[in-house]
């Protein structure tokens, strides 16, 4: 009976953590768009105790702080859990075995994606060449490793970038369902400062969401927004796209640039009876059929498809259509609102992969951590009604939100011991004062002496997440280079397979004490 009475908050604070407010917990589902409908059945998937687990694109409508909890969730999920997804980063972090379905057979590989990646990639060079183009590929990415190598010991963001863009070295070599790739076009006019924001105060007339904003955005700009659901990322974009939701403050934007802006209903808004071409006759009325036909065609919209209705094509296949109809316009500054809601594994890597050539600024706001990281020199972070640089990479942005986390649910708990003690009768709280008294006596004595022992611990946790780190970055290294034909090989990969999973899980634990002894030092 016990459980019977936690089934109610426990699922309160699952729905909230999937970012549902507390006035919006009781009402009607059908009040909800679709996309927080499928936060809604998420919910109920993993509340319901199970054994085995199945979930398909979970992270699809889900922003990066709730793609981050659900992360943690699952790794204490104690089950099976078979989960079908484009999000390589989300793939990466909680599988421990990745299952291809190729060819009408099955295929498991020990790892996460990435390792599957890299095994995969091997197992492709020993059976073929590797065309001349892949290679130009893999020597263009490799430009820009070189450059942001010279740039990790300066900054976070920077080493995460690399890490991400020698991901791409390996999946650009992949087959490939579609043959094409995402090229940005020179802009028309070139201007260092595109655009600024200063003093501002952003959102509606009846909730100001962002008090006192700044921002400048040139040219070179490669901007990442964080901030929980409805703090006024997607605001913040349309204040600086037209000052539609600017209430007070100063917006500069030189009147010569173009302004690509990939919103989240940007797909949803194309014409179900439309075609491709007619799309694009549309958009670019100056332009001759045969240009526009060859350029859709390097979309994968060739042929007898350039004809087709928009409303039998995929979800991706329209988000696909909507960046190259954003791309041929040739901004000067991207605007991305997730922009990989819809889009497959192939296309999220094409879109990092082109970003890099991008001649203008890029501010994104997405869940897609392997997109954020492949792109992003720095991050801006919205919370407390405050725009501020957030200087740290994603990692550090996910410590951030475990700290605030736990320090909300002890603030609540202190709440609700604050509440029990008042209902007491007055000599027990006088007791509990005197001894609360007493107990900061004590603390005050000990504090210095505390907090020196606390920081030591924190260190050698610290030095030992780092040291199991790099031992699984050897591990994963060496699985790739295991010959799955030879059986003793296979032996082998299993015996680092369950290495690699223990040292992950070690990772995982050292990371919830350096969190509880965080908390402690505050």
């Amino acid at each position: 009976m016990p459980e019977y009475y936690q089934l109610q908050p426990n699922a309160e604070k699952m729905l909230i953590s999937l970012g549902f407010a507390q006035e919006e917990l009781y009402l009607p589902i059908n009040q909800f768009s679709g996309g927080w409908q499928m936060r809604a059945n998420l919910a109920k998937a993993l509340f319901i105790p199970s054994d085995l687990l199945l979930l398909d694109e979970p992270t699809n409508h889900l922003d990066i702080e709730t793609v981050i909890w659900l992360e943690d969730w699952l790794k204490r999920y104690t089950g099976l859990a078979i989960i079908i997804s484009h999000d390589r980063e989300f793939l990466d972090n909680v599988c421990t075995h990745t299952l291809l379905l190729q060819h009408k057979a099955l295929t498991l590989y020990g790892g996460g994606y990435s390792v599957f990646e890299n095994t995969r990639y091997l197992q492709i060079q020993q059976q073929q060449q590797m065309l001349g183009k892949q290679q130009a590929k893999i020597a263009h990415l490799q430009s820009f490793v070189d450059r942001f190598k010279a740039k990790a010991s300066k900054a976070k963001q920077a080493q995460s970038r690399m890490k991400m863009i020698e991901k791409l070295q390996v999946a650009q070599s992949m087959p490939r369902d579609v043959d094409f790739s995402i090229e940005f076009l020179e802009p028309e006019y070139q201007v260092d400062k595109l655009l600024s924001i200063h003093d501002a105060i952003v959102g509606y007339p009846n909730k100001i969401l962002i008090n006192n904003a700044r921002m400048d955005i040139f040219q070179n700009s490669r901007i990442g927004l964080l901030g929980r659901n409805g703090m006024g990322k997607t605001t913040l974009i349309r204040a600086l796209i037209d000052g539609s939701t600017l209430l007070k403050g100063d917006l500069h934007i030189d009147r010569k640039i173009k302004v690509g802006y990939f919103a989240q209903q940007t797909v949803d808004q194309l014409d179900p009876l439309d075609t491709p071409l007619g799309f694009f006759m549309r958009e670019h009325k100056s332009k001759k059929e045969g240009e526009l036909r060859a350029y859709l065609g390097g979309y994968g919209f060739g042929g007898d498809k350039v004809f087709s209705q928009i409303g039998q094509f995929s979800g991706g296949e329209k988000a696909r259509l909507t960046i190259a109809n954003i791309i041929y316009q040739k901004p000067n500054v991207l605007f991305l609102d997730e922009p990989t809601n819809h889009l497959d594994m192939q296309m999220r890597e094409e879109l990092a992969n082109g970003l890099q050539d991008f001649a203008g600024g890029v501010i994104i706001v997405s869940h897609d951590k392997f997109l954020l990281q492949s792109v992003v020199d720095e991050y801006y972070l919205i919370k407390d009604h405050r725009l501020e640089s957030f200087n740290g990479d994603l990692e550090d942005y996910h410590k951030m939100l475990l700290v605030d986390s736990s320090s909300g649910a002890s603030s609540k708990k202190a709440k609700q011991n604050k509440g029990k003690s008042q209902t007491s009768d007055q000599p027990t709280s006088d007791r509990l004062i005197s001894d609360q008294q007493k107990l900061n006596q004590d603390h005050q004595m000990m504090g210095v002496k505390n907090i020196v022992k606390i920081k030591s611990e924190i260190r050698k946790i610290e030095e030992q997440m780092s040291v199991f780190n790099h031992k699984i970055s050897e591990i994963e290294l060496l699985m790739t280079n295991f010959d799955l034909s030879k059986v003793d090989q296979v032996k082998q990969l299993e015996i680092q397979r369950k290495e690699y999973n223990s040292l992950k899980q070690s990772v995982s634990d050292l990371e919830n004490k350096w969190l509880v002894l965080t908390n402690e030092l505050e």
